[in-house]
């Protein structure tokens, strides 16, 4: 916790419903646990791909379908190699 009263993961899930978020996608890792914490006490829905490529696919397609902004989760190296395809 912090001086300002909130951890590093809940803030950036209180910015990602400040900007409209209401779904992320990914798979949690080590790298992304401080966020999963942070998002277990919000309104964010979060769904569980299989695979890191098919987070990516998901959120472009919610966006796409919703017209709200989605998000995708990944960890560093292979979790965003796996996404590259979904993200270009």
């Amino acid at each position: 916790m912090s001086e300002t009263g909130c951890t590093v993961g809940e803030a950036l899930v209180q910015r990602l419903s400040e900007h409209g978020v209401d779904t992320v996608f990914g798979i949690p890792g080590l790298h992304t646990l401080a966020f999963y914490r942070g998002l277990a006490g919000s309104a964010i829905r979060h769904v569980t791909p299989r695979h890191e490529q098919g987070a990516g696919f998901m959120a472009d397609g919610y966006a796409r379908a919703s017209g709200r902004p989605a998000a995708c989760v990944l960890t560093s190296g292979p979790g965003m190699t796996n996404a590259a395809t979904a993200l270009a």
